[in-house]
């Protein structure tokens, strides 16, 4: 805290002032990180094409797994999770369980309208996100590949979009 209040300009009660603790503190970053590349629910309907959509949400996914900041801390955050096991809980509701619900909000509108055939869009929207995750978190995580051009990118999310239909698209839906 002592950290944050320098880097703010403000004194340290200030900052419990406006978070409260360490863990509201912590909450409010991932949350921030959530909404700085718009995958909170009310940033997620909207779009009348499903693959349109899909992608779309596909693509701020993969931007945020390659934000430096981002992966710096699930680095973190896994290195301490056997010992602050409450840091891996905290990381995870604020951020990780917020994207899924969010998504699931948002694939259960589609099912709704026929787009989608789902039985649980809680399973489908950790299905699309690890899809989404794939190798390239992995080798992110490790440092094994620092970037991938913006063409690649894109690729790499349709490509799982078309799979994720074939999962879940209403039969008449089906990508070809």
């Amino acid at each position: 805290m002592d950290a944050v209040a320098r880097a703010a300009g403000v004194s340290k009660q200030t900052v419990y002032s406006h978070f409260g603790s360490k863990q509201d503190l912590f909450a409010a970053v991932i949350e921030g990180k959530v909404a700085a590349y718009r995958l909170s629910a009310e940033d997620l309907s909207g779009a009348d094409d499903v693959r349109d959509a899909l992608i779309t949400i596909g693509e701020r996914f993969v931007e945020l797994l390659f934000d430096d900041e981002v992966s710096a801390m699930f680095r973190v955050v896994i290195g301490e999770s056997v010992s602050h096991p409450e840091i891996a809980r905290l990381f995870h509701a604020a951020g990780p369980q917020r994207t899924i619900d969010a998504l699931a909000a948002c694939l259960q509108e589609y099912a709704g309208i026929g787009e989608l055939d789902l039985d649980s869009p809680g399973d489908a929207a950790v299905t699309y996100l690890n899809l989404l995750r794939g190798e390239f978190h992995m080798r992110r995580l490790m440092n094994l590949c620092p970037d991938v051009s913006a063409a690649c990118r894109r690729r790499h999310v349709e490509a799982r979009v078309d799979q994720f239909l074939r999962l879940y698209g209403s039969a008449d839906k089906q990508p070809a």
